[in-house]
């Protein structure tokens, strides 16, 4: 079979058959006429014939094995040494990410670390103030007890000096400071600080 009579015909007149006026006429279908290209063989460049080496000595293939070996003991020294390199610098890396991750978990943990020191903080205030109260307590306990212990002597040296009939002397106790009044500057001047 040729290739013509394996394709079917195509027509291009188009045919002139009569269409009823209900029925809509398909668009003509222009084809291009087929063109066959002629397929040539790439142009194969001759091989161009090689001089044949001179053979090697003995004394010559001894001193490039010894070169070959040199060349590979420093190209694997110089991957060895890069390797080395790559493996600092990653780890430098992942150092430094390390370094980022624990700056933002540590950002992001922050209020609940305040809250935590805070409280703290809130419980030494406490304790600073119970040991103040205590202290206070305590100096306030040994003037009365202090006080005693002199009427004490007191009474007992008025009935030994009942000659002398002087009132004992009133221990002299501080004055209460009065608190100085703030201005309303003085308030707004504190009220900025905090």
């Amino acid at each position: 079979m040729s290739d013509d009579e394996a394709k079917p015909e195509v027509f291009t007149e188009p045919t002139t058959e009569p269409v009823p006026d209900n029925e809509v006429l398909p668009a003509p279908v222009e084809t291009e006429p087929e063109v066959k290209v002629e397929e040539t063989p790439p142009e194969e460049k001759p091989k161009k014939e090689r001089k044949k080496r001179r053979p090697l000595t003995d004394e010559e293939k001894e001193r490039l094995k010894e070169n070959l070996a040199k060349g590979r003991a420093t190209s694997l020294a110089k991957r060895r040494k890069k390797a080395q390199l790559k493996k600092i610098e990653l780890e430098e890396k992942n150092a430094a990410e390390d370094e980022r991750i624990f700056q933002a978990y540590k950002k992001k943990r922050k209020p609940a670390e305040l809250m935590d020191e805070n409280e703290t903080l809130k419980k030494q205030l406490a304790e600073l103030k119970m040991q103040m109260e205590s202290s206070k307590k305590q100096e306030i306990i040994t003037p009365i007890k202090e006080k005693k212990k002199r009427e004490k002597k007191v009474k007992s040296a008025e009935i030994e000096d009942s000659d002398d009939e002087q009132a004992p002397e009133p221990i002299p106790t501080p004055a209460p400071q009065k608190k100085k009044e703030m201005s309303k500057r003085d308030i707004m001047k504190m009220l900025r600080g905090l």
